[in-house]
């Protein structure tokens, strides 16, 4: 969550420009602000309170930003005394993943995270469960006797390579949400359930990355073909 140096007037924030790094966002560069528009307005508790709506820049990127911020106390900006109303945008902290996650997965667990960032609740529920089904995929599980997304998941732990428990996060928490989005009518979906799919797709992915080799054995043992072998037998 963004945080403002009551001294200072910056705010820290996790920045959508900095891949999700925590910089800190300046309101005025060689010592001129960047721009605000300020307006007073009435508050018993607070004296002289102000109310300024303030450009910002990430001091590591240089991506603008926006902030509402609640000051008094009499003078300039930032006050005597100060709060946060809101900034945008900010993104969340972004979740490591495994260096060996194929590319074109890991673009697509970002995708998801910038769209949960950006509150598009339910299209990052969908690309959520769309990283699962390409992880499955890649490593062996579309086939004939597996043509859908739950006879993988089951497959998958069958072979040993998810847990029990992991099986059944990767259907309620994962592909029973991403369902909703793709065939059934529109409902707004908490934010909160997505954020719990995110974190357990991420684990999945470690599941079957984070040790790759031990990963592969297990899968050659249970007759899958994931995709290092494809490339293998297409060289051949």
């Amino acid at each position: 969550m963004a945080h403002l140096n009551e001294q200072e007037g910056s705010i820290v924030s996790h920045c959508p420009g900095c891949r999700g790094g925590r910089s800190t966002f300046e309101w005025k560069v060689d010592g001129r602000s960047i721009g605000a528009h300020e307006r007073r307005e009435e508050d018993r508790h607070w004296r002289d309170c102000i109310i300024s709506y303030r450009l910002f820049k990430c001091a590591g990127c240089g991506m603008g930003a926006f902030g509402v911020i609640k000051f008094g106390g009499g003078g300039n900006y930032p006050g005597s005394y100060n709060r946060l109303l809101k900034f945008f945008p900010e993104s969340k902290q972004r979740l490591s993943i495994p260096r060996s996650v194929p590319q074109g997965i890991i673009t697509e667990f970002r995708e998801a995270e910038t769209c949960l960032e950006s509150q598009c609740i339910r299209a990052a529920a969908g690309l959520i469960r769309s990283v699962l089904d390409k992880t499955l995929r890649a490593n062996g599980y579309k086939t004939k006797q597996e043509p859908n997304l739950y006879k993988q998941i089951e497959a998958a732990a069958e072979d040993g390579v998810i847990t029990q428990a992991r099986k059944r996060r990767a259907h309620d928490e994962i592909r029973v949400l991403g369902n909703d989005v793709l065939h059934d009518d529109w409902h707004e979906i908490p934010e909160e359930d997505v954020e719990a799919a995110r974190h357990y797709c991420q684990r999945i992915l470690e599941d079957f990355y984070d040790d790759r080799e031990s990963v592969l054995t297990l899968l050659r043992e249970a007759g899958r073909i994931p995709e290092e072998d494809r490339e293998v037998d297409a060289e051949g």
